[in-house]
């Protein structure tokens, strides 16, 4: 299963993102875990994958070549590119709102996790 975990720019709620992460993994083994490079949560969700054998992809804005706009590009060329099985969406703002119209748009299930 590939799954693609997004969230807000500022949301460093590590247990929550673990708890997800566990649940959906004992529901359906993750094999590649694919993320955004957040500044606040991608060093432990790449921690999780690490310590639970899971390969892991990581996307970077490209700041310098898309400015403000670059979460958003990001987001869209992740999107296409990794082809994820599933989002898994934790509180975010509107671009991460943007990216879950997109994935379903594409066909793409998403589980939303509240605060």
């Amino acid at each position: 299963m590939r799954v693609l975990i997004c969230a807000g720019r500022h949301y460093a709620d590590a247990k929550m993102s673990r708890q997800v992460l566990d649940a959906y993994h004992r529901l359906r083994p993750v094999q590649v875990l694919i993320h955004g490079g957040s500044q606040f949560l991608g060093s432990d969700i790449e921690d999780w994958a690490r310590e639970t054998g899971v390969d892991v992809v990581r996307y970077p804005p490209n700041w310098q070549r898309h400015g403000k706009q670059a979460e958003r590009h990001r987001n869209q060329f992740m999107l296409t590119d990794s082809r994820p099985d599933v989002v898994i969406a934790l509180p975010g703002g509107d671009d991460t709102s943007q990216l879950i119209i997109q994935a379903r748009t594409c066909g793409i299930h998403v589980l939303t996790v509240d605060s």
